[in-house]
C-alpha cells in the first residue's frame, strides 16, 4: 500500500512538473462584425515546422494551445473555410498568453496554411478530416489500430468501430466501398502506411437525393483517403509465420494487395493460418447476408425469415483449435461518368475443435448434472456480388445488388452427461448444405425542388436442408425412451434422425413520396407491401440397433406445411424543425395476414394495426444533442413457429409450433444525449431504454429431468425491460480517460410444466479507463471493469460479481524495436461458494529498420498456457457453470513484407 501511494505521488509531481515547464496560449477568434467563429482551425508551430499545439474553437468562439515549450518560438496560424488567414508569430513564450484573432473576408487561404503544417483535426460542414500522422508514431500495423487512436473513435476487438457513440455503417477508400463498406475486413486489413486522411462523414446517407428529409443525424460512415504515391497502383504486404504450440506445428500465410485509381479499384485478401485468427466470421458472414440497411425510414412491421446460415456458435474465443483457409477479391470499375460496376468474391474455410464442461442446475427439479462436451466443425463459405448504380443524372439514380451465398456444413459433437440418473453418452451429427439468393433493385427520383420518389424492391430466395442424427445411451441400464411423444420402439440406445427442408421466397417493395414544403419542412407518404411464402418441411425417424428405419409417421411427428404472410401499408410521416427542436411525428397503417395450410386444413388471421411513431431531436449545438425516440412496431415469426408437428430442437429437445400465434407488438422509447466537444476532446454520452413486449412469442415448456418439451404461445403477461449507460471521457496531455457504466433490468415470463414462471434479471456494470498517444516511449491501454448480475426466477436467484482488468502495453524501443504485450485478469464469484479466477497473457516483440520493407516479429501467445476461461449463466430451465477451454500456448516467428 505505502509502495502504490508513493508511486501516485511520484506521478502527481511528475506532471505537475511538466505543467510548470509548458504554457498556453488561450484566445477568441471572430469574424468582421465581431461574431464568435465556432469550428476556426488554430495551429502552432515552431520555425522548424515541428507542431506545437492545435485547437479547434467551440460555439463561443474560444480555443486553447496547450503544452507549448517556455522560451520558444511559435507561428500561430488561424483559418476559417472562406475566410481569409492571419498569421501571428510569438517569439520567446515566457508565460500563459491570450490571443484574440479576427477573420476578415478575403480568399480562402486554408490550402496554403496545410502546406506549412498539416491541421491534424479540420471540420467542413459534416465531415471531420483526421490528418493520420498527427495521431500515429509508425507502430500502427492496420486501420483499426490507426481509428482508435483518433478523438471520439473506438474500435472493439471485433472490428466494429464507432464515432461518439454512435456505430459507423460503412467504411470506404478514396470515395469508394471496401468490400460494401464492411467495418471489420477495413479495419483487420487495410495497411496503416497507406492511410493520409480519416474522414469521418456524419449525417450520412447513401442517396445525396435524400439527405436532410428523413432522420440521418445519426447515421456515420468513414472514408479513408490514401496518401500520395499510393494511387494508381498496386501495394499491400505479404506476411507469413511459423511455430510450435500444443503439439501441433503452427503457420499464417497472408498475402494482400490493394489497387486504386479513377477509373477501378481492386482488393485481394488472403489468409491460411492455424494461429487462431479467423479473417472471417460467423458475424461477417451474417453482415453480408443477413443485414441490409436500407435508405428509407423502417415502416415498423414485418416478418423475420432469419438467413440461410451455416454458421454454427463455435466462436475463437471458444476453440481449442480453429484453422483457417480464407481468400477474398472486391472491384470497382467506373465504367462511364453515369455507371459504377461493383463486385465481390469471398471463400472461406474454417475448421475449428470446442470443448466444454458445464456445471448444470435444472431449477425446477434440482437435477444436477456435469456435462463435458467436444465439438468439431467444419464450415465451407462462398459469396458473391455483381452490382450497378447507374446516374445518369443529378436527378435520378437507380442501384442494383445481386448476392449468392451458399454453404456447406458438417459437425459432430461428442457429450457424456452424469447426473442422478446415470451417466450417459450422446453423440450428435449435423450437417447442411443451404443457399441464398438476394436482389434488390432501388430508384430514386427528384421532380423538380419539392417532390421527391423513392422505390425500394427486394427479393430473397433462400433453401435451408439441415439433417440431424442424435445417439443417447444411458450406460450400465436399458436405455428409457427420451421422448413418449413420439412413439418411439424399445431400443439400447436410442438413435434419432430428422431432416429438415425450408424453402422460402420473399418479396417487399417500398415506395416514398417526399413533398418539401419549406428548407424546414416535409411530408413523407408511404406505401408497400411485404410477400413471403414457405414451404416447411420436416420429418423425424429412429434408426433401430438392427439398422432397420422406424418412420415415426403420424400425424403429430413432422410437418408438410405451407405458410404465407402478407403485410399492407401506408403512412405518413411531417418532418419539421423549429429553432434548436427537429420533430418527426408519424403514423403507419397495417393490414397483416398469415395464413397456413397443414393436416389438410387451412387456417387464417387477419390482423390490422396502426403504428404511431414520433422522434424529437434537440441540438443544442453542432455536436451537442438530446434525442428523443418513440416507436411501436409488430413483429410475425416465420413458419417454423407455425408447424404443428414434433421438431427436434437438439439431443435432449422437442417443440410444437401454433398456427395461432399473432404478431408480437412491442413499445419501445429511448432517450439519447451526445456531446463530443472538440475544443477540449471531452466526450459524453448517455441513453435509456425502456421497452415493454405484449403478445411475445414464448414457450410452454414440460421438463422432464434433462429433456424439454415446448410449444410456442403469445403470452399474457406483458416482457419488460429497461436499460442504459453512459460514458464520458476526455483527453489530457496525450492521456484519454474515462469512465462509463451501463445497467439493465429485464422481466419476462415462460410457462414451466404448468406454472408462469417470472424471471427478473438486473445486470450492471462500471468501468475505469485510460489510454495513451505518446509519440515516443511507451503507451498503455488499461480498464478496469466491475461487473454485478443479480438474478430471480420465484424458485432460484444467483448473484455474481465479476471483475476485469485488461492492460495492453507498447514500448518503441529506439527506431528499431517495438515490444507490445497485453494482459486479460478475471475473478468471478457466485452464489454457492462459486469462485473461479483466470488470466491470459500475449507478447509480440518486433524488429525493423528505418525506412526497411521487411518486419520480423517473434510473438508469443497465451503465454501463461491456461486451460480454460469460466463464465456462468442463468435462465429460467438450467443456471450452468461453463468452463471452456482454448487455444494452447503457442510461440511463432513472422516476417513482413511491405509491396
Amino acid at each position: 500500500m505505502k509502495k502504490t501511494l508513493l508511486i501516485f505521488l511520484a506521478l502527481i509531481c511528475l506532471v505537475g512538473t511538466l505543467k510548470a515547464q509548458s504554457v498556453k496560449i488561450t484566445g477568441v477568434v471572430v469574424d468582421s462584425l465581431g461574431q464568435p467563429l465556432q469550428m476556426a482551425n488554430v495551429i502552432a508551430y515552431q520555425k522548424d515546422k515541428n507542431l506545437g499545439a492545435f485547437g479547434i474553437t467551440n460555439d463561443a468562439g474560444r480555443y486553447q494551445l496547450l503544452d507549448l515549450k517556455k522560451d520558444s518560438t511559435y507561428v500561430v496560424k488561424v483559418s476559417f473555410l472562406g475566410l481569409k488567414a492571419v498569421e501571428d508569430t510569438i517569439k520567446n513564450i515566457q508565460t500563459d498568453l491570450e490571443r484574440n484573432y479576427v477573420l476578415l473576408e478575403g480568399p480562402d487561404e486554408l490550402d496554403a496554411v496545410n502546406i506549412v503544417y498539416e491541421m491534424p483535426v479540420s471540420i467542413k460542414g459534416d465531415t471531420i478530416v483526421y490528418n493520420s500522422d498527427s495521431f500515429t508514431n509508425g507502430t500502427e500495423r492496420k486501420l483499426g489500430e490507426v481509428l482508435q487512436k483518433l478523438p471520439g473513435v473506438e474500435v472493439n476487438e471485433d472490428g466494429d468501430v464507432q464515432v461518439e457513440g454512435k456505430a459507423v455503417e460503412k467504411i470506404k477508400v478514396n470515395g469508394k466501398d471496401f468490400f460494401e463498406g464492411d467495418t471489420r475486413l477495413a479495419t483487420k486489413n487495410i495497411p496503416a502506411n497507406a492511410i493520409d486522411k480519416v474522414e469521418v462523414l456524419r449525417n450520412y446517407n447513401d442517396v445525396g437525393q435524400l439527405k436532410g428529409l428523413g432522420n440521418d443525424q445519426d447515421r456515420i460512415a468513414i472514408n479513408i483517403r490514401l496518401k500520395e504515391g499510393k494511387e494508381n497502383f498496386w501495394f499491400g504486404d505479404g506476411t507469413a509465420a511459423v511455430g510450435y504450440g500444443g503439439l501441433d506445428e503452427r503457420y499464417l500465410i497472408q498475402p494482400k494487395a490493394f489497387y486504386y485509381s479513377d477509373k477501378l479499384s481492386v482488393n485481394i485478401l488472403t489468409d491460411l493460418n492455424n494461429l487462431g485468427q479467423p479473417a472471417f466470421t460467423s458475424r461477417d458472414y451474417f453482415r453480408f447476408v443477413g443485414f441490409r440497411r436500407g435508405n428509407t425510414q423502417d415502416t415498423g412491421g414485418g416478418i423475420n425469415v432469419g438467413t440461410a446460415s451455416a454458421f454454427s456458435p463455435i466462436q475463437v474465443s471458444n476453440a481449442t483449435n480453429v484453422e483457417t483457409k480464407f481468400a477474398a477479391v472486391n472491384s470497382i470499375w467506373n465504367a462511364s461518368k453515369t455507371l459504377d460496376i461493383k463486385t465481390f468474391g469471398i471463400f472461406n474455410r474454417t475448421d475449428s475443435d470446442a470443448a466444454f464442461i458445464n456445471q448444470n442446475i435444472f431449477i425446477d427439479s434440482g437435477l444436477e448434472e456435469t456435462r463435458t462436451q467436444s465439438t468439431q466443425e467444419e464450415v465451407n463459405s462462398a459469396l458473391f456480388k455483381l452490382g450497378a448504380d447507374f446516374k445518369p443524372n443529378e436527378n435520378l439514380t437507380l442501384d442494383y445488388d445481386g448476392q449468392f451465398s451458399i454453404t456447406n456444413e458438417e459437425s459432430m459433437t461428442q457429450r457424456i452427461s452424469q447426473s442422478q440418473r446415470g451417466t450417459e453418452e450422446v453423440d450428435e451429427l449435423r450437417n447442411q448444405n443451404p443457399y441464398t439468393f438476394d436482389q434488390s433493385l432501388n430508384g430514386y427520383y427528384t421532380l423538380g425542388e419539392k417532390n421527391v420518389f423513392s422505390l425500394e424492391t427486394r427479393f430473397l430466395n433462400q433453401e435451408e436442408d439441415p439433417f440431424f442424427n442424435a445417439s443417447r445411451d444411458l450406460l450400465g441400464i436399458d436405455d428409457p425412451a427420451p421422448f413418449n411423444e413420439l412413439g418411439l420402439e424399445e431400443a439400447d440406445p436410442y438413435i434419432l434422425n430428422q431432416n429438415r427442408l425450408v424453402r422460402t421466397n420473399k418479396f417487399d417493395a417500398k415506395l416514398d413520396y417526399w413533398y418539401v414544403l419549406n428548407k424546414k419542412s416535409n411530408l413523407n407518404v408511404i406505401t408497400g407491401t411485404t410477400i413471403s411464402s414457405q414451404d416447411f418441411n420436416t420429418s423425424i425417424f429412429q434408426t433401430l440397433n438392427d439398422g432397420s428405419t422406424n418412420s415415426l409417421d403420424s400425424d403429430t411427428v413432422g410437418n408438410d406445411v405451407d405458410f404465407d404472410f402478407r403485410d399492407l401499408y401506408a403512412g405518413l410521416r411531417y418532418k419539421f424543425i423549429t429553432g434548436k427542436f427537429t420533430f418527426t411525428p408519424g403514423l403507419i397503417a397495417h393490414s397483416f395476414q398469415t395464413k397456413d395450410f397443414q393436416n389438410s386444413s387451412e387456417n387464417k388471421i387477419n390482423t390490422e394495426r396502426v403504428l404511431p411513431e414520433l422522434n424529437i431531436r434537440y441540438d443544442l449545438r453542432s455536436s451537442q444533442s438530446l434525442t428523443l425516440d418513440y416507436n411501436q412496431t409488430v413483429q410475425f415469426n416465420d413458419a417454423d413457429s407455425y408447424a404443428e408437428g414434433l421438431i427436434l430442437s437438439g439431443f435432449n429437445g422437442l417443440r410444437v409450433g401454433n398456427n395461432q400465434l399473432e404478431g408480437v407488438i412491442n413499445d419501445r422509447i429511448r432517450l439519447r444525449y451526445n456531446d463530443f466537444n472538440m475544443f477540449n476532446y471531452q466526450f459524453v454520452n448517455a441513453n435509456v431504454t425502456y421497452t415493454k413486449t405484449r403478445d411475445a412469442i414464448q414457450s410452454n415448456t414440460i421438463l422432464r429431468g434433462i429433456n424439454t418439451v415446448s410449444q410456442s404461445i403469445n403470452s399474457v403477461f406483458a416482457n419488460e425491460s429497461l436499460s442504459g449507460g453512459g460514458t464520458y471521457s476526455r483527453e489530457i496531455k496525450k492521456i484519454q480517460t474515462g469512465l462509463s457504466a451501463n445497467a439493465s433490468y429485464n422481466i419476462f415470463n415462460n410457462v414451466i410444466n404448468g406454472d408462469n414462471q417470472e424471471s427478473v434479471n438486473f445486470n450492471h456494470s462500471y468501468s475505469i479507463f485510460g489510454r495513451s498517444n505518446f509519440q515516443k516511449g511507451v503507451n498503455f491501454n488499461v480498464r478496469y471493469t466491475l461487473g454485478f448480475a443479480d438474478n430471480d426466477n420465484g424458485q432460484f436467484t444467483n448473484e455474481s460479481t465479476t471483475n476485469t482488468i485488461n492492460l495492453d502495453a507498447d514500448w518503441q524501443i529506439g527506431k528499431r524495436w517495438f515490444l507490445q504485450a497485453d494482459y486479460d485478469y478475471n475473478i468471478f464469484r457466485a452464489t454457492g461458494d462459486v469462485e473461479n479466477t483466470f488470466d491470459f497473457l500475449n507478447a509480440t516483440l518486433r524488429y525493423q529498420k528505418p525506412e526497411s520493407k521487411w518486419e520480423y516479429s517473434l510473438i508469443a501467445r497465451n503465454i501463461l498456457d491456461r486451460d480454460a476461461r469460466v463464465n456462468n449463466s442463468f435462465g429460467q430451465i438450467v443456471s450452468s457453470t461453463s468452463s471452456t477451454f482454448v487455444l494452447p500456448r503457442y510461440v511463432y516467428f513472422q516476417v513482413r513484407f511491405d509491396l
